[in-house]
């Protein structure tokens, strides 16, 4: 039986659960699970969030039928961790093609919330997974090569980002200016980038760019809708931080 983990689950007629799952075999798809907030149903426990589970499916149609599910393994997540794992299921929900598979993308994803589940530093965390969804979406980035005309890049050189699309290729242009006084709008010189695509998880600084980078580049994919998890992951930090 494929892996699978759901990614939202919301109630469906009396007992039932409509369910957004992410499988290894299938990539997304969405799922019924008949009965299962029945106290009677041995599917309750699997259907948690960050569960692995084993599903067996049936039917034909776009809805698929959950018959079976078996736990593999639970991630336990709490506070701002818990927010961070949300965050990530929320952009696998809005970024990722239905019935799409992506077996890579699902190991980078367990090995996303096995570093959640230990005490491995949380922002590296997430801005890696951010770089490796966006590679397994077609839509990566060089930190060697410009985006114009793929010459290498140079460290005296300012370069400005342009976030990419299906349309056009993404990463690191040349640029006239060396500072940038938009917020949407990243600049850097080539000793930066080099910096970057290291990932000196000890800089503060390199995150701070790479969470900007980030920001920058999946802003056009995820539209004006905001994404409900960081709203919460941005709160919970704040008060962590304020609690130190």
């Amino acid at each position: 039986m494929p892996r699978a983990v759901v990614l939202h689950r919301w109630p469906w007629q009396e007992h039932g659960l409509l369910l957004d799952v992410f499988s290894e075999q299938h990539g997304r798809f969405r799922a019924i699970a008949k009965y299962a907030r029945s106290r009677r149903s041995n599917l309750r426990a699997a259907l948690e969030p960050f569960t692995v589970i084993d599903i067996e499916l049936s039917g034909r149609g776009e809805v698929k039928t959950l018959r079976r599910a078996d736990v593999q393994a639970t991630y336990s997540l709490q506070r701002v961790r818990l927010y961070s794992a949300l965050y990530i299921n929320e952009l696998l929900q809005r970024l990722l093609p239905e019935h799409t598979e992506m077996p890579g993308l699902f190991a980078d994803y367990l090995a996303s919330l096995e570093l959640l589940a230990s005490d491995t530093l949380l922002e590296p965390i997430l801005r890696q997974f951010e770089y490796r969804l966006l590679c397994h979406l077609d839509l990566g980035f060089s930190f060697t090569h410009d985006a114009e005309q793929g010459n290498a890049i140079l460290p005296a050189q300012a370069y400005r980002f342009q976030a990419g699309s299906h349309e056009q290729n993404g990463g690191f242009v040349p640029s006239s200016l060396t500072i940038s006084r938009v917020a949407d709008t990243l600049i850097i010189d080539g000793a930066e980038i080099a910096r970057l695509a290291a990932f000196d998880v000890e800089n503060p600084q390199v995150l701070q760019q790479f969470k900007r980078l980030m920001r920058i580049a999946y802003a056009p994919l995820l539209g004006s809708k905001p994404l409900r998890s960081r709203e919460l992951l941005l709160a919970s930090l704040g008060a962590q931080q304020r609690a130190e």
